[in-house]
Order: structure tokens, then C-alpha cells, then sequence
């Protein structure tokens, strides 16, 4: 249901064990690992025999894994030639090993120090193992240029990354600054963290998953901190029994609307319908509601007050009405008057067991962060900020955000104590105490105004359907991404509509509850 995800150090720590604990060798890892790429290759060519090949091999594992797959090349009758970044004397281990094997069969090497590269010719095949996980910090500029050399020639030529492109953090999965653009990516054992970020994908290619034969036992006992989502999450949301009644599907409460804004509530409303919610009902300043009522006989509204604006005394109205609902969603258009920030407040000391804070709200809770702290006497508690939004939190920008999205997520959930959903391509969701969850949906479909509001009424529905917190974002993000690549299909070009990405909730939903293949970004998913 959940992918791990490990990060360098955690997959560093697992092959450790490997040896240490069951005594599997490393030269059979790294063997293991150079068949898995054989196979991958052999499903891209019909027929290599008699082909050509340029392999890259690096000054580490990552390089003994290039030495064994040309091996495995020159045995298929590949014409291989391997360009290593260490002087052959200077290898150890099983790296050493495997190096020492294709000396024997006299399989051409060159120092690539030694050799400007411009000479090089086209081939069929381009192994990239110069660097592996474990890269971090800014290239060297020869490496600068090795990489650059693969990528020329890999506009005519097949290229595959073993592990990793070159080039690309393993954690943040940034470019550094230049990085491979690999047609295939094996990665091995375990998908890396790097390569699930939004970034890393226009290199990687093709991505699969090629296991060495790390036992399960030592992954288990020693999980990573992140884990993918993948189709098998819908799996939580049950099928609807025949006899269900309106109100077993749960009642969503949608805080919000304001002047020029309603729109965004309406969709939080829309996207809590179209999955599942028995009930929806927007509570909005009275001023508000015939136009929030207009055109949407599905939805109920509550009227507060008599004016347009918020501001605490509405809760008066508000309070008594809290507990027929179960679950609360706050903020979609709720505008940032002023006076709002003394609803926000006068809403947090009252606040049920089960709300979620999106838009506009966190806005104010951004400007007053004492009020998360409060929240936090409850587990239910959900934030679905995108990256501007989270950057009110810690005073930097949008751009240090997706710079490390994972670290101040990690950072949010530890100093306020509540549940984060941060939104953007490759969505994160992250829980105090607990692994966070990554999606691999990454599509342009979603990047549309209202297409947070619709995440938010789905997580919302969720959790009134009494799914706990975190599997109510985790199937929520999971759902919305997919009705984003079916959108995708639609319309290439962009132009759909918000409104679109909760009307085909329930269809998306179907196919994959009868277990129809979706066009997915990535092989792995």
C-alpha cells in the first residue's frame, strides 16, 4: 500500500546490515544490482547483440555497479567501452572486485581524466554510473562536463542511470546544478526519496524498482521516515453498502466565502460531495448566502449574522451548531479582512475534534502561530497549506519551501503538533511521530485556481466518514492526483476547470475499485 522511500543514509544502513547481520556479501549485491539493469535494457532492445556501449562508471558502488553490468554487456556481444573517474589501482571492495573482473576479460577502460570527451562517437547504449545516492553538495566541474557529455549524446542514444542519475540530490532530488537525463532509471532494492520530488522527475526517465535482495526482515525492523502513495491507498475508502443512509455518509461543515470569494467555498462543498459526504453545509455571513445558495440546490447554507464581513461574534451563532457536524472545514475564500483574524480566534478556542485549516485561515494562523499550538490537544487536526502559505510560518520564502520541502515539514509537524498536507507537485503528508507520505502525481491539471479548495472538501468528507486523520489526506491526495491525470488526458493543452477535477471523483474512483490500469507519470506508480 505504501511504498518505503528510503533516504541514502537509511539504504546505506540496510545494506550494512545485509552484510553485517545475514552475511550476504557485497560483490553479490552489486552483482544483483547490475542484473537488474541487464533486464531493464534487454526490455528496451529486441536485440542488442552486436550493439555498442559507453559505460560511466564512478569512484564508488555506483561504479562497481557499472563495472558488472559491462560486464554483463560484453558477455551479451555488446561492444562496451568504460570510462572510469578513478585510477584503477585506487578502487576497494566490491567495486575493486568487479573492476578486477572486467580487467581480466581485457574489456576496454579509460581513465576519464585522462581524455576529453569530444572525441566520443554515437553508441546504441549509455550506462550512467558515475554517481549514485549518496551525491550531495554542487558537481565538480569535471564532473560538470561528464554530465553534460552523457546528455549530448543522449539525444541519439539510449541512456539508463543505475541507482540515481547523475547529478541529482538524493533527498531534495535538485539538480547539482547540471544532472543526467536518463530514458530508464533503476533504482535499487527501494525507490529513493530524491527521486519521488517533482524535481528530479524530468531526468529520471522511466523509473523501476530492481531488488538485490535486501531481506525484508531488516526493512521491517528498520522502516524508513518515507513512504509513496500508490493506487492500493484507495483500497482504505470501503465500497458503499446498499443499505446506507445520508446520514451514515457523514455531515462537512465549510467554513468560508466572503465578498468576490464564495466561489472557493462552494468548491470545498463539491469536492466533499463528489467523495462521498452525505451531507454539505457552508456557513458563511448572512449577507452571503443567497448568493452561495444560488445555482447549488445540493448544498446547504447557514447564515450568520446579517452583514458580509467575519468577525467573533459570529461564533455565537456558530458554536451551538458545532456538534451536528463531523467534521469541519475552514478558510476556502474566507477572504483576509482584518476582523477575520478575531473569527480565527474565537473559532480555535471552540474548535471540535476534526477540522482542517486551508486557504485564507491559514493566512491568519500564519500571522498568530499560538493558535496551532492550541489546536494541538487534538489528533485530528489537519493544515493543507501550499508553499507560500507555509512560508509565513518559519519567515522565508515559497522558494526555500520546495527548496526542502521535506525538512520544513518535518520542522511544521514538529513544533506545532498537527497533521500537514503541503501541497504542489509531489504533495507531502506528514504526521507528528509518524512516516510521511509522498504522491507521485506531478500534472499541470492541478495547477488551477480551486484545486486546493476541491483537496480540501475531499480530505474533509474523509474525515467525516470517520477515516482517521492521516489516511483521510492520505487517500484524498491519492484520489485528487489521479483526477488530475485522468483531466490530463482531457485536456493536454490545460483549461480545465476546478469544478472538473470534483465531477470526475466518483468515475476515477470506480475504475479503480474494479482495478483498471491508469495512465500514470511514472513506472513505478
Amino acid at each position: 500500500m505504501y511504498l518505503p522511500l528510503p533516504i541514502p543514509e537509511e539504504m546505506a544502513s540496510w545494506d550494512k546490515k545485509a552484510m553485517d547481520e545475514v552475511g550476504i556479501l557485497p560483490e553479490i549485491l552489486m552483482e544483483n544490482a547490475s542484473r537488474e539493469a541487464l533486464n531493464i535494457i534487454k526490455y528496451r532492445f529486441e536485440n542488442f547483440r552486436g550493439g555498442s556501449a559507453l559505460v560511466f562508471a564512478g569512484s564508488g558502488n555506483n561504479g562497481g555497479d557499472a563495472f558488472a553490468l559491462a560486464r554483463h554487456l560484453w558477455n551479451h556481444d555488446v561492444k562496451v567501452m568504460i570510462l572510469h573517474s578513478k585510477r584503477l589501482k585506487e578502487y576497494k571492495g566490491a567495486a575493486k572486485y568487479h573492476m578486477s573482473l572486467v580487467k581480466t576479460l581485457e574489456i576496454p577502460l579509460m581513465y576519464l581524466h585522462e581524455y576529453n570527451l569530444d572525441f566520443l562517437k554515437d553508441v546504441d547504449i549509455i550506462v550512467d554510473g558515475l554517481l549514485g545516492t549518496g551525491f550531495s553538495g554542487t558537481l565538480k566541474a569535471e564532473y560538470v562536463q561528464w554530465v553534460k557529455a552523457i546528455n549530448k549524446l543522449g539525444k541519439k542514444s539510449y541512456v539508463i542511470s543505475l541507482d540515481i542519475p547523475s547529478g541529482i540530490n538524493g533527498i531534495t532530488g535538485e539538480p547539482s546544478p547540471v544532472a543526467v537525463k536518463a530514458d530508464d532509471t533503476i533504482t535499487f532494492e527501494e525507490a529513493k526519496l530524491g527521486l519521488m520530488q517533482p524535481e528530479a522527475r524530468e531526468y529520471s526517465g522511466c523509473l523501476s524498482i530492481g531488488k538485490i535482495g535486501i531481506p525484508k526482515k531488516i526493512k521491517r525492523e528498520n522502516p524508513p521516515q518515507h513512504f509513496g502513495l500508490n493506487i492500493q491507498v484507495l483500497g482504505k475508502l470501503p465500497f458503499p453498502r446498499k443499505t446506507m443512509h445520508k446520514g451514515n455518509a457523514g455531515h462537512v461543515l465549510v467554513i468560508g466565502g466572503s465578498t468576490g470569494l464564495s466561489g472557493a467555498a462552494v468548491l470545498s462543498a463539491l469536492g466533499a460531495l463528489r467523495s462521498g459526504a452525505g451531507l454539505v453545509t457552508i456557513a458563511c455571513p448572512g449577507a452571503l448566502a443567497k448568493d452561495i445558495r444560488f445555482g447549488w440546490p445540493e448544498i446547504m447554507v447557514m447564515p450568520m449574522g446579517e452583514d458580509e464581513t467575519w468577525h467573533a461574534d459570529l461564533m455565537k451563532d456558530l458554536e451551538p451548531k458545532l456538534e451536528n457536524f463531523d467534521c469541519v472545514i475552514v478558510g476556502p475564500g474566507m477572504g483576509r479582512e482584518p476582523e477575520t483574524q478575531e473569527f480565527i480566534k474565537a473559532f480555535v478556542r471552540k474548535a471540535p475534534d476534526k477540522v482542517l485549516f486551508d486557504a485564507d485561515a491559514l493566512y491568519f494562523l500564519g500571522r498568530d502561530p499560538t493558535c496551532l499550538e492550541e489546536l494541538s490537544r487534538t489528533s485530528e487536526v489537519i493544515v493543507t497549506p501550499h508553499p507560500g502559505e507555509l512560508a509565513r510560518f518559519f519567515d522565508v520564502t515559497a522558494q526555500d519551501i520546495n527548496q526542502n520541502r521535506t525538512g520544513f515539514a518535518r520542522s511544521f509537524t514538529e513544533k506545532y503538533g498537527v497533521s500537514l498536507v503541503l501541497k504542489g507537485a509531489g504533495t507531502i503528508v506528514a504526521t507528528p511521530g509518524s512516516p510521511f507520505y509522498v504522491s507521485p502525481f506531478a500534472t499541470p491539471s492541478l495547477a488551477v485556481g480551486g484545486s486546493g479548495d476541491v483537496l480540501s472538501g475531499i480530505i474533509g468528507s474523509l474525515m467525516g466518514q470517520n477515516m482517521p486523520a492521516v489516511d483521510a489526506a492520505n487517500v484524498g491526495v491519492y484520489w485528487h492526483g489521479l483526477a488530475g491525470k485522468h483531466l490530463e488526458e482531457k485536456f493536454p493543452f490545460r483549461g480545465s476547470l476546478a469544478r472538473e477535477i470534483a465531477d470526475v471523483l466518483p468515475e476515477v474512483m470506480a475504475k479503480a475499485k474494479q482495478r483498471e490500469e491508469f495512465c500514470c507519470p511514472e513506472s513505478l506508480f
